[in-house]
């Protein structure tokens, strides 16, 4: 009985150790091959690498060759500036290219006017010569135009008798406007006795580019 429980356990040491070796030499193809990748890894890299400072050399020498065999002179620079001008007209036009930017479609429609200008208040204070009615004018017809409204701003003496005074005239039918106060942001209905005052006026402007040229200080909103 002794023999056979040492044979056993003999057995049972020999198992154990082929299972041990079966590990090791599993464990140490994996570290190889994983170490094999990455070798393979560090040379893909460093041949990118060699690629990559090619290509900045070839790059590198194409603008210096470029930039020694396209240099301009003073006097080139001169002649293309004097000979690349441009008008008032040209420079107010590119000013002011994206001011207006109106949907396709206008809009009409009293009562939907006057719901719109009295659903929005001024975020700046009238200040006299600095936002008043003129500036409150300018912008208050930027607004609207890019709302869909044709808008006109207009400048006379003023419609109630005080003064010299800027509002806007909004189109609200097909061959009908309608006047606006700027200042309080409200509509002049047909009731309000000095209706009719309204649309008489010394000067009209289409646009700011109009009102502008008439007066710079005065129209210029933003500032």
């Amino acid at each position: 009985m002794v023999e056979k429980k040492e044979v056993g356990k003999a057995t049972a040491g020999l198992v154990i150790c082929a299972i041990l070796i079966v590990i090791l030499a599993f464990f140490s193809i994996w570290f190889f091959t994983r170490m094999q990748n990455q070798r393979n890894l560090n040379n893909d890299l460093q041949l990118e690498k060699s690629h990559l400072q090619n290509e900045l050399g070839t790059l590198t020498a194409e603008y210096q060759n470029y930039a020694s065999t396209h240099t301009h002179s003073n006097s080139e620079y001169d002649s293309y500036v004097a000979n690349h001008h441009h008008t008032d007209q040209e420079y107010d036009q590119a000013r002011f290219l994206f001011y207006y930017v109106k949907p396709k479609e206008q809009k009409f429609g009293v009562y939907d006017l006057s719901d719109y200008v009295t659903s929005r208040e001024w975020t700046k204070p009238y200040q006299e010569g600095v936002f008043d009615c003129s500036e409150m004018s300018a912008s208050l017809e930027w607004e609207l135009e890019n709302e869909g409204w044709h808008t006109i701003i207009v400048l006379g003496n003023s419609p109630f008798d005080s003064g010299r005074h800027a509002w806007v005239l909004v189109q609200t039918s097909a061959d009908g406007y309608m006047p606006v106060e700027s200042t309080n942001r409200d509509v002049v209905w047909w009731e309000n006795p000095n209706f009719d005052n309204y649309f008489v006026y010394d000067r009209s402007f289409e646009t700011i580019q109009e009102a502008l040229a008439y007066s710079e200080t005065e129209f210029d909103w933003w500032n």
